[in-house]
């Protein structure tokens, strides 16, 4: 009996030490799996573009990158591009399990010629040639750490000095830019100085709705002067080359543009220039 007693609680043994040497599987956690998206673009005009994100259920945020500085974050969209180039472009889904991510290039051939009405109408006076200047106003020239702040510096009314007041600028309907400073340029990058230079005609390029918050702006080309080129600019030397419009009327001007260490390098901050009609 003792034998036999014995011997099942040997073969009990043998049992609970095989069971437990059998190897333990975490399964651990299931993640959800990546999302999907097709998507495509095409041209409706020469320079109106579509595109399309058709995603998975599981994306909850879209974004695109037009390459022009315009984003969305809506799956389907439609951007005009105003000046020829090549605009790189990218899709991105996310969800849970990660982002869907497209990425293309989108080439425009030809510069959109806008009928002068409107913003161009404005800003140039179309057949009759606006020029413009700095404004008298308080705060003509006054620079923070975003658009229209104001912060780090803000001119006094009337505060200019007089080779600043007598420089003007035109936007002409045709794209051409013209900066004719009278002889002399404030110059920030020489102790605020007046520098003697004649400066070329150069180019801007108008875009509608194409600033950050969907405001109208220009770009400003390169300016030659008798010494080199340099970065294209208006109102201080030290700004641009891009500038969004943040008010415009018959005879006043109000644009926004990040500051530039003279090499169209954003140093940091933005400008708040004020013009009235010359």
């Amino acid at each position: 009996m003792k034998n036999s007693m014995k011997s099942g609680w040997m073969a009990c043994a043998i049992v609970a030490l095989a069971w437990g040497c059998q190897p333990f599987v975490d399964e651990g956690i299931e993640l959800p799996a990546p999302p999907t998206a097709e998507v495509n673009w095409f041209y409706l005009d020469s320079n109106t573009v579509v595109f399309e994100a058709d995603a998975s259920e599981d994306v909850f945020m879209h974004l695109w990158s037009f390459g022009n500085g315009q984003t969305s974050s809506e799956p389907n969209d439609t951007m005009i591009y105003y000046v020829e180039g090549n605009y790189p472009i990218q899709y991105q889904g996310h969800a849970e399990g990660g982002m869907a991510l497209f990425t293309d290039t989108v080439s425009i051939e030809k510069t959109l010629e806008l009928p002068c009405e409107g913003t161009l109408a404005l800003l140039t006076g179309c057949d009759n040639p606006k020029s413009w200047k700095f404004a008298q106003d308080a705060g003509s020239i006054a620079i923070g750490p975003e658009p229209g702040s104001g912060e780090w510096y803000s001119s006094p009314a009337g505060g200019l000095t007089a080779w600043q007041y007598d420089d003007t600028w035109s936007l002409l309907e045709d794209g051409t830019f013209v900066y004719d400073n009278n002889g002399g340029t404030m110059n920030p990058f020489d102790g605020y100085i007046e520098t003697p230079m004649t400066v070329q005609p150069s180019t801007f390029f108008l875009e509608l709705g194409a600033g950050p918050n969907g405001e109208d702006q220009f770009t400003v080309g390169p300016l030659l002067t008798e010494a080199a080129q340099i970065c294209g600019w208006m109102g201080v030397w030290d700004s641009g080359p891009v500038y969004t419009i943040a008010e415009l009327t018959e005879t006043r001007l109000v644009i926004n543009g990040q500051q530039q260490s003279g090499d169209c390098v954003s140093s940091g901050g933005y400008f708040t220039l004020i013009f009235e009609l010359d």
